[in-house]
């Protein structure tokens, strides 16, 4: 999209002359523009203010208007999301960063990733996914270009698949612990209140320590149990996949695009999903996948939503994803 083009849809935004689908369009591409310096440059410092007081206004107004007898919500379709809270936590969050990074740009843009009731799938910077459980939070910069760690910090429970680095190690802040990977995935509970926390590896090798010392290296179907008060831990060996049932709920995407989606749905399904058009692959989309969807019912939402066609072959256990 221009980014002249979105500002254009942004202004009408703010003065509520929008349609639908403008309105769907401007919050896809949202993350896209929201700290690009020359968007920044075509405001002037009392328009961004004014901007940022008109649309955090704007979506007050939408949580006010959607809460039972205050207004009539409108409904989509169960891949669709259109509810106002979702859209405060998309916009809120994007509004903080946008307005407050101009102030170092030398740091990096720092994401804040609160969920709400659902599990949230996240596709960080080097191509690494994360599956949140439903309230937990994730911090992590814009970018991992010219950083020598990968480095985000966690409150709550996360599933991260890590793509390999060896150049440049994943490291996961949760309090005093500190999990470091190269390439894996594991699942790592450190949920506010809780007197443990609990690391678990899927696949690879995960070490761990914390300020004091190094606890060791776990490897698949192993844990370790670290105490935050008196700062010991306890290495088990255990079955993962049992701990890993909460990600078996209903799950947002934000903003993901059809590529970074079936690759969720090939490790889900276990089936090898191939998208030929690029243009498909790219578009981004916001929805929700319910815990109980089929692979097909799923594949169907989603080509119609970005307008494609599926092709299943159950017996190779293998799909194709193309233009219509």
């Amino acid at each position: 999209m221009d980014k002249k083009y979105f500002l254009g849809l942004l202004n009408k935004y703010l003065a509520g002359e929008v349609t639908r689908e403008e309105e769907q369009l401007l919050i896809s591409y949202y993350g896209l523009f929201q700290h690009d310096p020359e968007v920044l440059d075509l405001l002037s410092e009392d328009k961004k203010e004014e901007l940022k007081g008109q649309i955090q206004g704007a979506i007050w107004r939408r949580i006010s208007d959607s809460e039972p007898g205050r207004g009539r919500v409108r409904h989509l379709n169960r891949w669709q999301v259109g509810v106002a809270a979702t859209v405060a936590v998309v916009l809120c969050v994007s509004l903080l960063l946008y307005f407050s990074g101009r102030q170092d740009e030398k740091a990096p843009f720092a994401i804040h990733t609160p969920s709400l009731k659902e599990n949230h799938l996240l596709c960080l910077p080097d191509g690494s996914t994360v599956v949140l459980s439903a309230g937990s939070k994730l911090d992590y910069p814009s970018s991992f270009d010219g950083l020598a760690k990968r480095e985000v910090y966690l409150e709550g429970q996360a599933f991260f698949d890590v793509k390999h680095n060896v150049s440049r190690p994943f490291i996961v802040h949760t309090g005093k612990l500190e999990t470091r990977v190269l390439g894996t995935s594991f699942n790592i509970k450190a949920m506010p209140g809780d007197v443990n926390i609990v690391v678990t590896v899927k696949s690879g090798k995960v070490g761990i320590r914390d300020q004091q010392k190094t606890m060791g290296v776990i490897v698949p179907d192993e844990q370790i149990i670290y105490n935050r008060r008196d700062a010991r831990s306890v290495r088990k060996t255990v079955d993962a996949d049992s701990f890993l049932d909460w990600k078996r709920q209903d799950l947002f995407v934000n903003n993901l695009t059809v590529s970074e989606v079936v690759s969720l749905l090939e490790q889900q399904f276990s089936v090898k999903i191939t998208v030929t058009d690029h243009v498909i692959g790219t578009k981004r989309f916001t929805a929700t996948l319910p815990k109980d969807e089929t692979l097909e019912q799923a594949l169907k939402s989603i080509c119609e939503f970005n307008g494609a066609l599926y092709y299943y072959d159950r017996e190779k256990a293998a799909v194709r994803i193309t233009s219509k």
